[in-house]
């Protein structure tokens, strides 16, 4: 379940929330440019689970109340090595394109999909801090919270 956004941050509050894709749609997808970007995680989530990795997790901009966000920032867990070979190379291509219309160099799948999926342990934020430590600090090293997307549970 995705809690209510904190009032003084507008941003979640901290700890990790597990929703499904529906859920998201459903809590975040409040205006045009959200529901764009939520196709682009549908297509790259099941892309991932397809490859069988299983811990998915969303932050930034999209998981507060900002109406427009960039893009959908975050990171996925490496089941095991040989995840490698199971993945579409699409979301492994770190190689930078120029994305003319806002002028910058950008992965791929954001220039295409608008996410920017990192790999935990494999990449690093920094040489002193991992992924999931980052995604749970905001600019000014408060903790905030990210959402984990799940499988929904059929019946």
């Amino acid at each position: 379940m995705i809690p209510a956004f904190d009032p003084n941050t507008g941003g979640l509050p901290p700890g990790s929330h597990q929703a499904t894709l529906g859920q998201i749609g459903r809590r975040l997808g409040f205006t045009p440019r959200r529901r764009w970007l939520l196709e682009g995680l549908r297509v790259a989530v099941e892309a991932f689970w397809v490859a069988g990795i299983q811990e998915i997790y969303i932050d930034g901009s999209f998981c507060t109340e900002k109406p427009d966000p960039g893009d959908i920032d975050g990171y996925w867990v490496e089941p095991d090595e040989a995840v490698y070979d199971r993945i579409d190379p699409y979301w492994i291509d770190f190689e930078l394109v120029l994305v003319p219309l806002v002028r910058k160099w950008k992965w791929r799948m954001w220039s295409e999909y608008g996410v920017e999926f990192f790999i935990h342990p494999a990449m690093q934020a920094s040489s002193e801090i991992g992924f999931p430590e980052f995604f749970r600090r905001d600019r000014e090293g408060q903790p905030r919270g990210v959402i984990q997307v799940v499988k929904a549970a059929r019946s």
